[in-house]
């Protein structure tokens, strides 16, 4: 058996590899005899007779598909000035809104002012014939009025704060048309109610003709439907007419004793006598109802100027 032995110099050569790689691998160099942590800065220095680029020779370059690769994405783009164009459309109806909504309502305003102006001569005619018999049992038109005055009065609602003025005109036209409305329909109806009862019937006064039972029993019937209507009536309206009326009412169950008598007595005259006073009674309430009617007449014609002035106040802006 023969045994193998390296030479010197190999062996120092391994040695001294292996000792380098356990220097490197600890950090040590076998060309430097110093620790470092920071990296040496290398130094360019730019070889001799070529030109290397600097910032200044820097150049503005197109955009186009070098830049994106070819890769543009126009969905995305569209989306986005879609985008943007409705945000700006949104702000600048934001910014407009107030203007257009007070203009809006001023339109509704003008509207419905111009709609009661038209309506006001039904009301004015209505007026003139609350003394008119044919006419005294009121006028459907006056809805269509009063539906317009508060039309009027709920446009009114719809205005800006800083519309104080046409605000005010508004209410005092809507009022004014409303209140006139109000007289003349409750006029109208306790007329139309009260006329036909302030006629006397033609009573029997010759004993020879009627019974006392009978005679008793027509007047009897009257004075109950005299006394239905009178009850009926509405308070507050017409309170002149109101009180004479029921002072009436207290008095006929004493007239009918006075005619029931004079037909017992056989006493003609003294019946007709009876019923005259109670026609001239009945005369006075009548002639006061007309009086006081004309003067509710009056009232309605204020109001209907007062609000054509306030109309006028609306329209002519």
């Amino acid at each position: 058996m023969t045994a193998t032995i390296k030479p010197p110099d190999k062996v120092a050569a391994e040695r001294r590899a292996l000792r380098l790689s356990l220097m490197e691998i600890l950090g040590f160099s076998d060309f430097s005899s110093t620790w470092s942590e920071a990296p040496t800065p290398s130094l360019d220095v730019p070889r001799r007779g070529r030109h290397e680029a600097t910032v200044a020779d820097l150049q503005p370059q197109e955009f186009g598909g070098r830049l994106t690769g070819g890769n543009v994405r126009w969905g995305l783009v569209v989306t986005l000035v879609i985008s943007f164009m409705g945000f700006s459309g949104l702000a600048l109806w934001l910014y407009q809104r107030p203007v257009a909504e007070e203009r809006a309502s001023l339109d509704l305003l003008d509207t419905s002012a111009a709609e009661l102006e038209a309506a006001m001569p039904t009301l004015e005619q209505a007026n003139l014939n609350l003394l008119d018999a044919g006419t005294s049992d009121g006028n459907p038109g006056l809805f269509a009025v009063e539906s317009a005055a508060r039309a009027l009065f709920e446009a009114s609602g719809e205005l800006a704060e800083g519309q104080t003025d046409y605000r005010l005109a508004a209410a005092q036209a809507s009022r004014a048309t409303l209140d006139g409305v109000r007289l003349a329909t409750a006029s109208s109806s306790y007329r139309a109610a009260v006329v036909p009862m302030l006629r006397v019937p033609a009573f029997e006064t010759d004993r020879e003709l009627i019974a006392l039972d009978e005679a008793a029993r027509q007047f009897g019937d009257w004075q109950l439907a005299f006394d239905d209507v009178r009850s009926a009536l509405p308070d507050g309206v017409l309170p002149a007419v109101s009180e004479q009326l029921d002072l009436l009412s207290g008095d006929l169950a004493s007239i009918l004793g006075k005619y029931v008598d004079a037909l017992r007595a056989d006493d003609e005259t003294g019946a007709q006598v009876v019923l005259a006073d109670l026609d001239d009674r009945l005369t006075l309430i009548e002639n006061q109802l007309d009086d006081t009617i004309a003067e509710v007449q009056a009232r309605i014609d204020g109001r209907i100027g007062e609000a054509h002035e306030a109309l006028d106040r609306i329209l002519d802006n």
